[in-house]
């Protein structure tokens, strides 16, 4: 999918904002807070929903609005355009979300419209953050693989897994035939979702070697990187043995401590953990190899995902960026940038990209 058209209405510190003619490299410039980074946050929410910098979606709202509306349109390869919108008002529960003028109930509806990777300073501390966040870079993968298939088995696992830590909390707790049950559906559903994991992380494991490889070309101390994927329980048996022979400890605990929502992506370099070994510019280029390699892997299914990238001349040396750079262009993605000056990544594009002056909260275009 392209992006082809964006309208912003009170969202942070833009009042209103329309702009089309975008083309595969976007660059918005502009100084500290004139409103670049919520730029690439709108079109982040036309994918998801919500915002990749907050959970606090109120704070999106401009100071005195009372809801914010991000809209747009994408074309497919075959030139059909679907448009988006996602509204969220503070009177509001949830998001308002519509896909060709039609209310949709989630948003999972969108993200196949338009998925996106998001390269940012926050991305940088993947490795460093808690499992949860590896958990669902993985999870992305396989929902856009397989979204038939995945989904329904993400929710039936979550309510699964809901129901037996509410048995497991219930005050005398004991073993009955609704926790057997739910023990079973949580085996069920749990060793699926790791089978679809573990089929893609292998496909996913090369792509991201060979991506690190290249942004890192120009070291003179390469370090061999191991990437392995941990189910959340001992391999040695199978999830259900495991949840029943460790059912005493789950009575006590209250919790199911085993099954995919433990899973963890682990990273070590020359036989120690990655965070141990490699310099900050190899961690960096690392994770940027895990969300590029993510795109990468993808467009192997056809599926073409738009890539946004904020102020990356804060978090990669000059020829690392480079490489990152001209990995995107040749993937022919379209890929969104932030930058202070606008020339501050002129050695990075291989052709000139579609430029966007920001300036308290409004966008000019170049002509």
């Amino acid at each position: 999918m392209l992006l082809d058209r964006l309208y912003i209405e009170a969202f942070r510190n833009i009042k209103t904002v329309s702009l089309t003619g975008f083309g595969n490299t976007n660059l918005f410039y502009g100084e500290n807070g004139s409103g670049k980074t919520s730029i690439l946050e709108a079109i982040y929410t036309l994918s998801a929903a919500r915002s990749f910098r907050t959970h606090k979606w109120r704070s999106l709202i401009s100071h005195g609005e009372t809801a914010f509306t991000v809209s747009g349109s994408v074309i497919n390869p075959a030139g059909v355009e679907t448009k988006l919108g996602v509204r969220r008002a503070l009177q509001e529960a949830s998001a308002f979300v519509r896909v060709d003028g039609q209310t949709v109930k989630t948003a999972s509806s969108l993200a196949q419209l338009l998925p996106i990777q998001v390269i940012d300073s926050a991305t940088f501390s993947l490795l460093e953050g808690a499992p949860e966040k590896r958990r669902q870079l993985m999870d992305w993968l396989v929902f856009h693989v397989e979204p038939q298939r995945f989904l329904p088995i993400w929710q039936r696992y979550g309510k699964a897994l809901q129901h037996r830590n509410a048995l497991l909390r219930q005050q005398n707790a004991s073993v009955s035939e609704e926790l057997v049950y739910w023990t079973r559906e949580v085996a069920t559903a749990g060793d699926e979702i790791n089978t679809m994991r573990e089929s893609l992380f292998s496909a996913f494991v090369p792509v991201v070697m060979e991506i690190y490889g290249t942004i890192n070309e120009q070291s003179s101390q390469p370090v061999e990187i191991n990437l392995s994927y941990h189910p959340g329980w001992d391999r040695e048996t199978s999830l259900r043995e495991r949840l029943e022979s460790s059912l005493d400890r789950d009575l006590e605990l209250g919790y199911t401590r085993d099954g995919p929502h433990r899973a963890d992506i682990r990273a070590r370099a020359a036989g120690k953990p990655a965070l141990e070994v490699l310099s900050r510019g190899q961690l960096k280029s690392l994770i940027a190899s895990f969300r590029v390699g993510q795109a990468k892997l993808l467009r192997q299914y056809g599926i073409n995902s738009v890539v946004l990238v904020d102020d990356l001349p804060a978090e990669l040396d000059d020829s690392r960026r480079r490489a990152l750079c001209r990995i995107l262009s040749q993937l022919g993605l379209q890929v969104f940038y932030t930058s202070i000056e606008q020339d501050d990544l002129a050695s990075c594009f291989e052709e000139q990209p579609k430029r966007f002056h920001v300036k308290h909260g409004q966008v000019i275009p170049h002509a």
